[in-house]
């Protein structure tokens, strides 16, 4: 099972631009990535360039060997798999000839039913120079720094 989420960035306008992650999308996973290594708008932005995603890696940068099949089910899987995906990669669709870029969302309502439309869990949001989160039926923002 995976815990799916979208990660998403104000803009000065008002909308948001987000891109989907499937994996470890809870407040201990994507949320403590997010809080600890994109403080910065430029380096968020880079992710969002990035597009629709696997995993989040702790810097944008596109893991070209992530989909690769390191023996799914063999008992050395965990370890070829952790040895294709340093932790500081990103692994998205495009590596695998996907096209899914970021989307706007016009509003905050828009984009955590976009982001639960897509079976999120959890919706980011970087506004104000700050994380904040939506669970799944919350309706207003939560700082992710006060979750964990």
């Amino acid at each position: 099972m995976s815990t799916r989420c979208r990660i998403g960035i104000e803009n000065k306008d008002g909308t948001i631009t987000s891109i989907y992650c499937h994996h470890d999308g809870y407040l201990e996973g994507v949320g403590e990535i997010l809080v600890n290594h994109y403080k910065a708008e430029e380096k968020i932005r880079k992710l969002m360039e990035l597009g629709d995603m696997s995993s989040l890696g702790t810097e944008p940068v596109e893991n070209l060997r992530g989909w690769e099949n390191p023996g799914y089910g063999t008992t050395d899987w965990m370890k070829a798999y952790k040895e294709l995906r340093p932790e500081n990669q990103c692994i998205i669709y495009k590596t695998r000839g996907e096209d899914c870029p970021a989307k706007i969302h016009n509003s905050i309502e828009e984009y955590q039913k976009y982001s639960r439309d897509c079976w999120g869990e959890y919706a980011y949001l970087f506004k104000d120079g700050e994380w904040f989160v939506l669970e799944y039926d919350d309706t207003e923002l939560k700082s992710v720094k006060d979750y964990l």
